[in-house]
């Protein structure tokens, strides 16, 4: 039989509570490698649940906990399938969103990531527009694509593969592709389902924002110092491209910045998921 062209890379940190719930979103899926990286748990449940997936046959490779790129970077070296697609053990994968997006970089060959859209569950419930392009331009101010795109195994150890430990490692990553001159392709409809709850990563990630974007600024100063000449070749919509230079100039904080970002890329999707998030804060109260 032919070898499986999609490897799906599961991270697990004391997840045990939402880890089958991720697997089970893979159980109608093409067929594919599969290999979960249990990265340090202590939570006991957890640890019953990796060790009931071991038993039925899943592969679980354990490390001691070095974060999240690292327990990634460990799965793709466990697999060998010409494609990665990450996925964090507290999301799901849309039904055939293997095949749709593997499809897709089969078709473009020059193409080094494939996405689709996100639709958020949980505490909140809402489909969310991705970006269409991997713009090296938009990069330097905002992130839109999702953590869970689909990438190119060759294209991924070119660049050293997800690296940060502490946040927005995507972000980092896709301006690593973005460095090359490389492209990707967005793929209509919903390819991930993203849990929306309490305790995330990403949300952890909202106070070290500034922190954050000025690691992205250290790392990656080619993009940020040819941000101009990025702009003139920008597929990013006319408005996206008139007000992300004017909120780039305000002397107000990154985070804010960003906030402002997003409200000037989707407007419609910006204030419905804020209204959205107050309705979850008051019913938690």
């Amino acid at each position: 039989m032919d070898s499986p062209r999609v490897a799906v890379v599961v991270p697990c940190y004391d997840d045990g509570e939402t880890l089958t719930d991720a697997l089970g979103s893979l159980a109608a899926q093409e067929p594919h490698e599969l290999v979960v990286v249990d990265d340090g748990s202590r939570d006991e449940a957890t640890r019953a649940v990796l060790a009931e997936l071991a038993r039925e046959g899943i592969r679980v490779v354990r490390q001691d906990n070095a974060g999240l790129s690292a327990a990634r970077m460990a799965g793709v070296h466990a697999t060998s399938a010409r494609y990665v697609m990450p996925l964090d053990a507290d999301d799901a994968l849309a039904p055939g969103s293997l095949a749709a997006l593997a499809d897709a970089l089969d078709r473009e060959p020059a193409a080094v990531m494939a996405w689709g859209d996100i639709e958020i569950w949980g505490d909140v419930e809402l489909r969310l527009k991705v970006g269409r392009k991997l713009d090296p331009w938009q990069l330097t101010h905002l992130n839109t694509l999702p953590v869970a795109s689909m990438v190119r195994r060759d294209a991924l150890l070119a660049v050293d593969g997800w690296q940060l430990r502490n946040g927005y490692e995507d972000w980092d990553l896709w301006m690593s592709f973005a460095e090359q001159g490389w492209s990707g392709v967005y793929v209509p409809g919903v390819a991930l389902r993203y849990r929306r709850r309490e305790g995330r990563m990403l949300a952890d990630c909202q106070p070290r924002h500034g922190e954050l974007v000025a690691e992205l600024r250290r790392r990656h100063p080619q993009l940020y110092q040819s941000r101009r000449r990025n702009w003139r070749a920008s597929p990013a919509p006319a408005r996206m491209r008139l007000l992300f230079p004017a909120v780039s100039a305000l002397p107000v904080s990154d985070f804010n910045k960003s906030r402002l970002y997003q409200l000037a890329a989707q407007p419609r999707q910006f204030v419905e998921m804020r209204r959205l998030r107050r309705r979850a804060s008051r019913e938690r109260a």
